[in-house]
């Protein structure tokens, strides 16, 4: 059975203005550690690397695009992300962004409630 894990995705339209999407990471039953239970979990994604990241508690950026793809997992405090188009999210503790707008205009990030933010960044290759 497959179970669908939500995340975020910052994606780039043909304009070249970045927008969200609400995507799915379908998990299923595996026998992911033998001889444990088996757990949930996704197919391996490539990835070349990682990095852990600390936001001061004041942070905020101008306009940037993500260096490279990228999934951002939220470990600690709170983020708001301004898309190219305007919209806002927020991301918390336990969420996920798939970060996908290199060599544009990009996106704002800034730290919420004066605490400061930990987040770990998993860069994947580029799609096709």
């Amino acid at each position: 059975m497959l179970i669908p894990h939500r995340y975020l995705r910052l994606f780039v339209d043909t304009a070249g203005l970045s927008h969200f999407e609400e995507c799915t990471l379908p998990l299923g039953t595996r026998s992911f550690a033998p001889p444990t239970t088996p757990l949930e979990a996704s197919d391996f994604i490539p990835a070349t690397g990682f990095v852990v990241v600390r936001f001061a508690t004041d942070w905020s950026g101008p306009w940037h695009p993500s260096p490279y793809r990228q999934w951002f997992f939220m470990l600690a405090g709170s983020l708001t992300i301004t898309a190219g188009n305007g919209t806002e999210r927020t991301l918390c503790a336990g969420d996920v962004i798939l970060l996908d707008d290199m060599g544009t205009k990009g996106h704002l990030t800034r730290v919420n409630g004066g605490q400061q933010v930990m987040a770990v960044g998993v860069r994947v290759p580029a799609t096709e």
